[in-house]
């Protein structure tokens, strides 16, 4: 049979018309479904969950295909809908010729009242920027900034729109410091008509149940000063430290004021009366390596600065020569955690008694840690992958019993890999029934809400999760106060849906992706996708998002960007806020960041979704 051209576009066209209005009916009929399950308190969020249920019901079907015929006829191909599902569809139907709908009483609202909504969304959430963007800036200060409050200045100058406080780190004193910093630097900049009538909004982070590996048992081993090396093996720098008969212990230091880093303990008749500056103190060091100590100040009697041009190892008893003849002898190195290395192919014990002392592997057997947290152990099951440090280990069980969960290493591969202390543990394979809001999260909650703008919630696994803080701040009379929630775990995103709409209960709520723990739980493969889904299933409830974790960190560590993460950093205009960590180039970082949101934010045009692929959402439609 011969079918002209013209005649093989009207079928086309007819197919088109009536596979997209058969889906605008069955998605009507989802989201008639489902949104009595999800009561709002207030209109607008009437408005964020019905067009939340509507584009996750459309995310159910593959239309790949009726977008490709929706193209052809030169129409929208349903990529740019997120936010106004039904407006949008309606409006395509109406270029087909289908103009009377069926009227519901599901909310539907158009691209101009949607993007009001985001708006005023993200304004209640993360303040708005003064700079040249649309995208907020978030830096996690740090308490090694204390003595650097110029640092602070510099970093609102140049882009910081809110400050980030971590609750996992420091205490209540340290916390409160350095908002008293930030304050007097904002203050210090208005004075000098710098920073315009602008406050930096604070971001304080929860602790939440961080799964960490607990205490290793303690050895004496040599005190290593390393003197660092460019690329070229060139020496960068020397060390200095200090030589002090009444220090209690031999040690590094990590004092920022201090250009110091490292103290001898030492033990003598002697004093350092009969010393000058500029002499040399000789010793031979644990590794017969000849070695010297310069005078650089005599501070008392007692006490004087050295520096050290070479590499060097300290151990007890080590004897430093003066060149009077005088010897003074090392004493009291500070025990310090054992050292554990596994690699493919060996075993690992995870203890599930917190106490039980991590130690190295040894002719008794396999190498073990506890976890912090022996409850994240209880669901455990044989084949579930375990993964420490970010994924730089991983590993899969093979065997569980009352006392522990014995890991087979899966990599690293050709290198060991450390096992450390305090470092974290992904369970990805495993249902961990662990509350967000810890005992310390409400301890810390009274002083958050106190002094923050915004509290995030860190390890969401679901709804209740958030139920819980909303009845932890009614307690504090603190309901207004804005929260995020982070997400950073496979079930989260499962839960996602979920999570959203009982986020649209706060008067003020956000969403993080914390990509450091989220890519170790699906997978580093995966977490494109997966960040593409969060950003859009937000953009459907009208909820801001902020882009965190590893954004520009080489810049902030080390000075230099690598050309991917310039990239990474460029896709966080697609976000309301894009988070820095801390680093000693941080500066740098920010006004990085701050360029390429500036940039990125002019010549954005979002890629046309095609919806194969999806992360499946639990509880919606059932």
């Amino acid at each position: 049979m011969n079918i002209s051209i013209q005649s093989y576009d009207d079928e086309i066209n007819e197919n088109a018309t009536k596979e997209l209005f058969e889906l605008y009916q069955l998605i009507k009929e989802k989201t008639l479904h489902a949104r009595d399950h999800f009561p709002m308190q207030t209109n607008d969020g009437e408005v964020s969950r019905d067009n939340l249920l509507a584009y996750a019901a459309l995310r159910e079907y593959d239309i790949h295909e009726l977008q490709n015929h929706l193209a052809a006829e030169g129409l929208s191909s349903l990529g740019r809908l997120e936010s106004h599902v039904f407006s949008h569809m309606e409006k395509v139907l109406g270029h087909l010729g289908i103009s009377e709908m069926e009227p519901t009483n599901i909310y539907q609202p158009n691209w101009i009242e949607a993007s009001k909504l985001s708006t005023d969304r993200a304004a209640h959430v993360l303040g708005t920027t003064v700079h040249d963007r649309s995208t907020n800036i978030m830096v996690t200060l740090d308490v090694s900034m204390l003595g650097t409050p110029e640092m602070i200045e510099e970093l609102l100058l140049h882009g910081m729109d809110i400050a980030r406080i971590n609750c996992a780190h420091d205490t209540k004193k340290e916390w409160k410091l350095l908002i008293q910093m930030l304050r007097r630097a904002e203050e210090k900049l208005h004075n000098e008509g710098l920073y315009g009538d602008q406050i930096c909004r604070i971001y304080m982070d929860l602790g939440g149940p961080k799964i960490r590996i607990n205490q290793f048992q303690k050895e004496i081993r040599p005190l290593k000063i390393s003197i660092l090396k460019d690329m070229y093996g060139n020496k960068k720098s020397v060390v200095e430290g200090y030589i002090d008969l009444h220090a209690a212990h031999t040690d590094k230091l990590d004092d920022k004021a201090d250009t110091a880093k490292f103290v001898l303990a030492v033990s003598s008749k002697s004093s350092f009366k009969s010393l000058h500056i500029g002499e040399e103190l000789h010793f031979t060091d644990t590794r017969g390596r000849k070695r010297s100590l310069r005078v650089m100040e005599i501070i008392n009697p007692t006490k004087i600065r050295v520096l050290t041009e070479k590499s060097c190892y300290f151990s007890d008893e080590m004897k430093i020569t003066t060149p009077s003849g005088n010897v003074f002898k090392v004493r009291d190195l500070v025990p310090k955690p054992v050292q554990i290395s596994v690699q493919k192919g060996d075993l690992l014990y995870l203890y599930r008694e917190p106490s039980k002392l991590g130690h190295p592997a040894s002719e008794q057997g396999p190498a073990g840690v506890a976890a912090m947290l022996p409850e994240a152990l209880k669901n455990v099951q044989i084949g579930d992958r375990i993964f420490i440090d970010d994924g730089k280990i991983g590993g899969i069980v093979i065997h569980t019993n009352e006392e522990r969960v014995e890991l087979e290493i899966i990599s690293p591969v050709i290198k060991s890999g450390k096992v450390k202390e305090e470092k974290g543990l992904n369970f990805p394979d495993t249902l961990l029934d662990l509350p967000a809001l810890t005992e310390q999260d409400l301890e810390d909650l009274q002083f958050v809400t106190g002094h923050a703008d915004t509290v995030g919630l860190s390890f969401v696994h679901s709804p209740q999760d958030l139920e819980d803080l909303h009845s932890a701040l009614e307690k504090l009379n603190r309901t207004d106060l804005a929260v995020v929630a982070k997400i950073e775990t496979a079930e989260a995103i499962h839960n996602l849906s979920r999570i959203l709409l009982a986020g649209l209960n706060f008067d003020s709520f956000g969403i993080m992706i914390a990509r450091g723990d989220l890519a170790v739980e699906v997978g580093f493969e995966n977490m494109s996708i997966v960040q593409e889904d969060i950003l859009c299933m937000c953009d459907a409830a009208h909820i801001p998002v902020i882009w965190a974790t590893q954004v520009l960190e080489s810049l902030a560590k080390q000075g230099v960007p690598a050309r991917a993460e310039i990239t990474d950093a460029a896709m966080g205009h697609r976000a309301e806020c894009v988070m820095l960590n801390k680093g000693p180039h941080i500066i740098d970082a920010v006004r990085v960041l701050s360029k390429l949101l500036t940039t990125e934010a002019r010549h954005h045009v979002k890629k046309r979704q095609v919806f194969t692929a999806f992360t499946n959402q639990q509880g919606l439609f059932e």
